[in-house]
């Protein structure tokens, strides 16, 4: 049997930190089920669901992961879901749609906050953000939403456009399949036999 975490590093971004923390949850028979993964700054930082042996004590695990990375400098946590107060053990009880929401401009102080409290109104989740300051103070982030039943996605997007246009930031949204079928297209069959 298996038991779940969640497991934060943060460590120096240098070549052999992913192989290194793979080593580590091989030699603790762990295995990834869910993770996300960036580098910020000259920082490597993941996030991740991984299952354990049951009788793997977590404190063995954190220091194991901590002296096979420690070259990099790398700051492990480990939280077992189960025992957080809150925690229900359902992540979406109700369907949710999925859409994402891209947004490219001039950088404004508060645009962040806005789009938070914007989105939490409506009980909407945001489930992964990606954003970049880029040349000439402008920035762009992309983020995946989790939108409950009644909640109409496009009228949000016309909000939102309407809120930023004076800033002169650009919004976008799409259904995740129609953003996941322009990324991952279908190949398309063509009968070349002659009739």
């Amino acid at each position: 049997m298996a038991k779940r975490y969640i497991m934060t590093v943060l460590a120096v971004n240098r070549t052999g930190i992913l192989a290194a923390l793979a080593n580590a949850l091989d030699e603790l028979g762990g295995n990834m089920r869910d993770v996300s993964q960036a580098v910020i700054d000259k920082y490597f930082a993941v996030i991740m669901a991984a299952e354990f042996p049951e009788d793997q004590d977590q404190e063995v695990i954190v220091d194991h992961i901590r002296a096979i990375c420690r070259p990099f400098g790398a700051e492990v946590t480990l939280r077992d879901p189960s025992g957080d107060t809150g925690f229900d053990g359902e992540t979406e009880p109700t369907p949710k749609e999925r859409y994402v929401l891209t947004l490219s401009g001039p950088d404004r102080p508060g645009v962040l906050r806005f789009l938070a409290h914007r989105l939490a109104l409506d009980g909407i989740d945001l489930v992964d953000l990606q954003g970049r300051q880029v040349a000439n103070q402008t920035f762009m982030a992309a983020m995946e939403l989790s939108v409950p039943p009644g909640i109409d996605a496009l009228h949000l997007c016309e909000e939102l456009k309407h809120e930023f246009q004076t800033d002169g930031i650009t919004v976008a949204m799409q259904h995740r399949r129609i953003v996941a079928a322009l990324s991952h297209p279908e190949p398309v069959g063509f009968n070349t036999a002659e009739s």
